[in-house]
């Protein structure tokens, strides 16, 4: 199926998803007219999102099948999350109905500017985001798409999972592979950040992102691995979490320091990098940032490259500080929801704030959960301290199919016995805890649920 010309008429099934979100603002700004859906309407934390989506014309329904109705859409917008039996999609069955990822990748291609597409299982919205800033510091007129709101775009009536100069230069989206979507992407150049513990394992994740980068038409960019190097009909660039790699073009830290403003560290090609961004895996970040503007061959000074990655403001929960609580104790809230993830927000919590650590972790759903259980084990003995206390909430639920199992309890049962300082409480309890503790940093970790953040900013107010 392929997305209708503007002004068609498009209706966004799940638009209060962060991809649905962003594809809703790029259709807008393409001249289509746009309508959309969402069971979340009236969730805690979303105002910000759909208050911006209403600025920019986009119309909102409840999903009931009210909305499709009374639009009469050209076509319907989806994500994998949208079920068969939902109802906007039964009320008008002769409807076109276009998958997030398609529509996106036909939305884009239009536009005739080189797309540089970010994936990986850790790190590719702020990647995105960085990327796009960075090429802005650098005076390129860019369009952006990604899967976070980037601080650096985030203005009245544009929430910043979308930005969009005219007559743009470069365009920078995120792909995903959790629903293997990214197979709809042909980039000029293609990003891979890493392969973890998320969605599906490891071996058919590579598959996925084997293929990934053999549509990549000039250039891939990888975290040293060697063995999909050469899928790329162009060339390859390297970034890598360690200084003494063997490929000598290789973008990696070396002298890495955290403090109280970010981190800083060198790098052979560009020098010494300043950022406010923290924890070890923001330096593997930037490097792959570098490493994309080197393949770009832009034919600017490595300190005028250097200076541009100064520029990057972060995504709104990756490590976002909420404030200080009447103890004077930080509170970040945080996006972690797989192993990897959250070994880097302990990680960097630890480099910043030391010990004791109060954490909290909802899981994103039960199949995640599952999918990880094991791996957290591994994870938490190697990055959480003796002196830290891990909180495992009750499993957010979001609709649709689910075993139900296993629970947080549960999990958090077996951490224990594997002598790990981790328990499970629902938020009211995990919040008295907290209270009474006496911690280095209050870090609250999970995905999907916007009043994670809206809980972490009343922990911060206390």
């Amino acid at each position: 199926m392929n997305l209708p010309l503007p002004p068609a008429k498009i209706f966004c099934i799940g638009i209060g998803g962060i991809g649905v979100s962003g594809l809703a603002q790029l259709l807008v700004h393409q001249g289509y007219s746009v309508a959309g859906s969402d069971r979340g309407l009236n969730d805690v934390g979303k105002e910000h999102l759909y208050d911006g989506l209403r600025a920019q014309g986009i119309r909102l329904y409840p999903q009931d099948g009210s909305g499709p109705k009374a639009e009469q859409p050209d076509a319907l917008v989806i994500s994998t999350a949208v079920e068969d039996n939902n109802a906007d999609l039964q009320v008008l069955p002769n409807c076109p109905v276009i998958h997030r990822a398609t529509a996106l990748a036909q939305a884009l291609d239009r536009i005739g500017a080189p797309q540089i597409a970010v994936a990986g299982s850790c790190g590719k919205t702020s990647v995105t985001g960085w990327i796009s800033a960075a090429l802005k510091a650098l005076g390129k007129r860019v369009l952006m798409v990604t899967g976070g709101y980037s601080l650096n775009t985030e203005r009245p009536g544009f929430p910043g999972n979308f930005y969009a100069d005219d007559n743009p230069e470069y365009i920078v989206v995120e792909v995903d592979e959790s629903d293997r979507s990214l197979s709809a992407f042909h980039p000029h150049i293609g990003v891979l950040l890493n392969v973890g513990n998320d969605h599906y394992g490891k071996d058919e994740l590579n598959v996925v992102f084997r293929n990934f980068l053999g549509q990549c038409k000039q250039a891939v960019v990888l975290n040293e691995l060697k063995d999909i190097a050469n899928l790329c009909p162009g060339t390859v660039s390297c970034f890598s979490g360690t200084f003494f790699s063997d490929n000598a073009d290789c973008i990696a830290p070396s002298n890495f320091q955290s403090t109280q403003n970010g981190i800083v560290f060198d790098t052979k090609e560009f020098g010494h990098i300043v950022t406010t961004q923290d924890g070890f895996h923001s330096a593997i970040n930037a490097c792959a940032v570098l490493a994309v503007i080197k393949q770009l061959n832009l034919g600017l000074p490595a300190e005028k490259v250097a200076a541009a990655i100064t520029s990057f403001k972060g995504i709104r929960q990756r490590f976002e500080i909420m404030g200080k609580n009447s103890d004077g104790v930080t509170v970040v809230n945080d996006f972690a929801h797989n192993p990897e993830k959250i070994a880097a927000a302990l990680s960097a919590a630890h480099d910043r704030f030391g010990s004791p650590l109060t954490a909290t972790f909802q899981p994103h759903g039960f199949k995640p959960l599952q999918f990880m259980r094991e791996a957290l084990v591994e994870t938490l003995e190697k990055c959480l301290g003796k002196d830290d206390l891990l909180i495992m909430l009750p499993v957010f639920y979001a609709g649709g199919s689910a075993s139900f199992k296993p629970t947080s309890d549960e999990v958090a049962a077996e951490l224990c016995d594997h002598g790990l300082n981790v328990i499970a409480a629902n938020r009211e309890t995990a919040t008295k805890i907290i209270n009474n503790r006496k911690s280095s940093c209050i870090l609250i970790m999970g995905a999907r649920d916007a009043s994670l953040r809206t809980w972490a900013a009343e922990l911060a107010a206390k």
